[in-house]
């Protein structure tokens, strides 16, 4: 789907180019168009592939929104309606969009995908630009999707869904499979590949390990159109999963032992993060992941462990000063009866 931020909107059937994007390609790659996305992490890793750079510059209504307020992951709908008072259909979430014809009900569907991109991202702008926050949103931007444009080998994409952490080293095998084929279907369906199947299915799947294509449509969290070809597909993967040699198997990289000083500090971190983005207004897991206080905590002796992204831009002056005098033992964390919250006590001298 396209839309000029005028009345203008194209439904374009990208397999019927036969991989030639022509002038849509040229389009998407002139710096001098801004192209404007909602949670675009998975449409760059298909662009980029199809146009071998990654278009630019791009303005993600999800990202910015998660700077005006709004929870990081919020939806395309629920932002529709935040900002516009506008509700969205759903009724053809769950539609085959491999079918061709559209309906005219589908075709409606994905017009209103981007019908208000344009009247988002004014709103948003205006609402940024008067917090002093405009450049971070883009900057965010432009860290999350070069890193989703960052492709991976198939073989290592188990590496990016969620709730890997769960499984054992059996159930991380299978996912390892279940990885590659997704990726596969993906390609031949030229859709992103959480359309195909969410990372929380792909989990289930390898909590579960279901061995016939029966056993994996009674899942739950399978999606409804998922068909017996695929699911056929799936338990093969899983039945390779568990063959492989328990020496041969991936694994999760190892977490902080719970009697290693740096599992206190990561947790006291933690805090220092939600201290700051209480005061912000911001998701805690914008200004810092979980993996980059675990990074800092395991290098806290190490005077480059200050140098990386906490302590720079728009993060360094939020929580990074705060984060560093933690570490120093210079500034505590302590709860506030008269507030209610957690808030910073700077130690003496």
């Amino acid at each position: 789907m396209a839309a000029d931020g005028g009345n203008l909107i194209g439904i374009i059937d990208v397999p019927a180019l036969r991989g030639d994007l022509g002038s849509l390609g040229e389009l998407l790659l002139d710096p001098s168009i801004l192209k404007i996305l909602h949670a675009g992490g998975q449409d760059m890793e298909i662009l980029t592939t199809r146009l071998g750079s990654l278009p630019t510059p791009v303005y993600d209504t999800q990202v910015a929104a998660s700077f005006a307020g709004y929870s990081l992951q919020t939806g395309y709908g629920a932002l529709v309606q935040g900002v516009l008072g506008v509700k969205l259909s759903k009724e053809e979430g769950f539609s085959d969009w491999s079918r061709r014809p559209l309906t005219e009900s589908m075709r409606s569907y994905a017009e209103n995908d981007v019908r208000f991109l344009h009247a988002i991202h004014d709103q948003l702008s205006a609402t940024l630009e008067r917090r002093g926050r405009a450049d971070w949103a883009l900057v965010q931007t432009s860290r999350l999707l070069t890193h989703a444009a960052e492709e991976p080998a198939p073989e290592d994409l188990w590496r990016r869904i969620g709730g890997r952490s769960l499984l054992d080293g059996r159930g991380l095998a299978i996912l390892r499979e279940l990885g590659v084929w997704r990726d596969g279907e993906a390609q031949r369906r030229d859709k992103p590949r959480r359309t195909v199947i969410k990372d929380e299915a792909l989990i289930e799947i390898a909590r579960r390990a279901p061995k016939t294509a029966a056993e994996v449509l009674d899942l739950r969290g399978m999606p409804p159109n998922l068909g017996e070809r695929a699911a056929d597909q799936i338990a093969e993967r899983v039945r390779r999963g568990i063959a492989v040699p328990e020496a041969q198997r991936p694994r999760v990289e190892a977490s902080t032992p719970l009697d290693d000083p740096g599992a206190s500090l990561v947790e006291l971190l933690s805090a220092v993060v939600r201290v700051r983005a209480v005061e912000a207004n911001l998701p805690a897991a914008l200004l810092a992941s979980g993996d980059d206080l675990r990074a800092l905590a395991a290098s806290r002796n190490n005077p480059d462990a200050f140098t990386g992204a906490l302590f720079s831009g728009w993060r360094g002056r939020i929580v990074g000063d705060s984060l560093r005098a933690v570490i120093a033992g210079e500034l505590a964390v302590a709860w506030d009866p008269k507030t209610g919250r957690l808030a910073f006590r700077k130690l003496g001298a």
